[in-house]
Formats: structure tokens, sequence, C-alpha cells
């Protein structure tokens, strides 16, 4: 890999540094023809390279990069010394430029121009030194482009909000709706503003009325780069039960995707999983704080299944489905059913204590009943025991009178026996 360094401005006396600001005005002047050009096109806040080559004799050269007539850098290399000098005189450029050190006595000028804006546009030459000779580069077309990356859209009372930052050139923003609105009803006010690079934002309001409440509200952003839209739908709230499951849908066309990432959000910030699917192959990550809460699988035809919701789980849950030019929102709220543990445990021992209650009714009653039966059983006995007695004593004095009877029949016969002797 080439290493790349930046050759900064060492300490130098004065007259080195007039010396070396000499030879790129020098440089300047011997440029006077353009030659072929063609065009280096590089996005806003990245670092941009600027290719330059030239027949070096590998022992020293003299290089300056210059934009019009401002030198952007002006460097001297030698076989002995690897940087006599380096600067950009221009304010905008110090510190911003660089070459690849161990190539320039390759034959390698090649510029790095760091965090590229707008003002960087424009057409730049490459000048080269070697003794006797003298070389110049091509014209390169620096162009800039900032696209369009993000556009964000939130819903905020009855505004929907929609922004974009860092574009260049210019962006338009449009605003419609699904099913279609007329024009007329979409009021929204939008705003421009343009940095100190160069460099665009966006911000556009549309008041909701209530013919389009409902809708699935549609904001586009494009320049002359890309274009991006996003798609927003409110879904009607959903009520889940406390430590109970619920499942929450994204709205989505019925066009079949390919290759998206899906992301669910609690509130405004919080991931709760995210999905990557390229050619229909699905790679899933849950937050390790959702894992208790997941259940099922998690897709945009699935929806989003969660279980044991506690009240700290109601608000707003977000799914977002990204195409490269495309995006879909789905705004969902979620109430959970206040149930606190300690009541259910209230709940539980009310009904225990019902439960007791009942049983000991329940007990009761038997108690009684068989009091009850005990107490006539009791009484059947003694009334038997009763009988039993009348019978014992009936039995008795039919006894003592047969006795009586007998002992009479007895004496009778004795007195008829003793009248019959006489």
């Amino acid at each position: 890999m080439t290493e790349l360094k930046f050759t900064l401005p060492p300490p130098m006396s004065t007259m080195v540094a007039h010396t070396g600001l000499l030879l790129c005005s020098l440089l300047l002047i011997v440029s006077a023809t353009e030659k072929n050009e063609f065009t280096i096109t590089c996005q806003t806040s990245t670092d941009c390279v600027l290719p330059c080559r030239f027949q070096s004799d590998g022992k020293g050269a003299r290089i300056m990069w210059y934009k019009k007539k401002a030198v952007v850098s002006c460097t001297r290399y030698g076989n002995t010394s690897f940087v006599v000098g380096h600067n950009s005189p221009a304010d905008k450029y110090r510190g911003r430029t660089g070459l690849f050190a161990d190539q320039v006595l390759e034959g390698n000028a090649t510029l790095l121009l760091k965090n590229v804006t707008p003002h960087d546009e424009g057409r730049y030459y490459c000048i080269t030194m070697t003794a006797p000779r003298t070389d110049e580069s091509g014209i390169i077309a620096l162009v800039i482009e900032g696209p369009v990356r993000e556009v964000d859209v939130e819903l905020s009372g009855k505004v929907v909000i929609c922004a974009a930052e860092g574009i260049y050139p210019a962006p338009t923003l449009t605003w419609s709706t699904d099913p279609p609105t007329d024009v007329q009803l979409l009021k929204s006010k939008t705003n421009t503003h343009k940095n100190k690079l160069g460099i665009y934002d966006i911000h556009s309001s549309l008041k909701l009325t209530t013919n389009i409440r409902g809708h699935t509200y549609i904001c586009s952003v494009a320049n002359d780069v890309n274009n991006k839209t996003v798609f927003l739908k409110h879904e009607d709230s959903v009520v889940a039960p406390g430590y109970g499951r619920v499942t929450i849908f994204c709205s989505l066309p019925y066009t079949a995707l390919q290759s998206y990432n899906l992301t669910w959000i609690f509130g405004r910030s919080e991931a709760i999983a995210l999905m990557r699917v390229v050619d229909e192959n699905s790679q899933v990550e849950i937050q390790d704080q959702w894992r208790h809460y997941v259940a099922g699988n998690v897709s945009f035809l699935d929806g989003l299944q969660l279980q044991s919701l506690t009240p700290e789980h109601k608000g707003n849950y977000t799914c977002v489905v990204s195409t490269p030019d495309k995006t879909y929102i789905t705004w969902t709220n979620v109430t959970i059913i206040e149930e606190p543990i300690q009541y259910m445990y209230i709940f539980i021992i009310i009904g225990l204590i019902m439960a007791l209650g009942l049983s000991y009714v329940g007990f009761g009653c038997k108690i009684r009943k068989l009091k009850r039966a005990r107490e006539e059983s009791t009484e059947a006995i003694m009334e038997n025991l009763r009988t039993a007695q009348d019978n014992d004593i009936w039995a008795t004095n039919v006894a003592d009178a047969a006795d009586a009877t007998g002992a009479a029949d007895t004496a009778d016969a004795e007195n008829a026996r003793e009248e019959g002797d006489e």
C-alpha cells in the first residue's frame, strides 16, 4: 500500500520562504498554453485526488499546483533532502493539500485536496520542473457534488416536517399524498439555506387538514445529482394488554422489495431490531435490551411481535424500510393496559379470600349437616333404647304374670289333690 504523507512547511528562514514563492511565480509565468481537459468529480466533505505525472530524472523536481492564478501548493523535492519546501500560499488551501511524497521522484505529482467544498470547483493545472525541462499537465476540471444522502420526515402534532442537509447543487422539495390530494390542500412552507461553504440545507413543513388525514405523506428532495423520496404513514394506535403480546406492522407498497434495510425504532432513536435483505437473503440483529420482548420473526410482512410488555414500553414504534432512493416510514402508537403487578397480587389475594370464604361456608354447611345427622342418629338410638327398655319391662311383667299364674295354678292343683284325698 502506498504511504500517503502530507508535506507540511518545515521551519525555514524568511529568505527560503521568499525563494519558494518566487519559484512558484516563475513557474506560473512559464505556463502559457492550455492542454487537453478532463473532469474529476468528488463529493462534498471528502478527500479528492487530482492526478499528475511527469518525466523524472530521479534527482529532484519542483512541483506547483494552481487554480487560475491562485497557487494551491508549491513543493521542491530532492534526492538528498526529502522536502526542501512545501506550502499553500492561499489561505483557503493552507493545511488541506498533500502529495504522495514517496512517489514524487518516480514521476508522480498527484495532489490530494482534503475536505473539498463547492468553493473548490474549477480548473486546475500541474506544473513540474526537472532541469532543464518544464512540463505542464492537462487541465483538470474539478466538479463537486453533494447528493441527497438522507431525508428526515416526522409527524409533530398536526404538521409533517421534511428536511435534508449537506446538498449541492441547490435542491428542490415537493409534497404529495397517497391517495392523491388536490395540490391546493397541501399547505406547505419551505426554506432553503446556503452555508458559508456553499452547501445547502432544506426544510419544509406541511400543515395537515381534515381532508388529508389518514393519507400517506410523501416528501421528495432532488437536485442535479440524485433524488430521495420518503413515505410516512401514521397507522391507527394499537392497544396491548400488560404482560401480553402485540404485533405492529409496516405500511409498504404492494411491489416486492428484493433488497432493503429494515429498522424498528422505539421512541425517537432507540433501535429494537435491524434486518438487512439482499436478494431475498436476510440477516436479523435484535438489540440486547429487547431480546426478551421480541417474539417470532422480524420482517415487514410478519411485522414486529412483542411480548411481556410493561407500562414503560408504551409510546411510538417506527418501522423504517430503506432502499437506495426510497424510504418507507410507519409510525404507530402503542398503549399498554396498565395492570401493575401489585394489583395482580391484590386480585389473587382477594380471590383466595373469597375461595376460603366459600370453602368455609361450604364446610360450615357440612358441619351443620353432620351435627344434625348426629343428633338425629343419637335421637334414634335413644328412641330405640327407650323402646327396648319398654319391651324389657313388658317382657318382665309378662314373665312375672306368667310366673304368678303358674304359681296360682300349682296352688289350685295342690288344693284339688288334697280335697280328693279326703
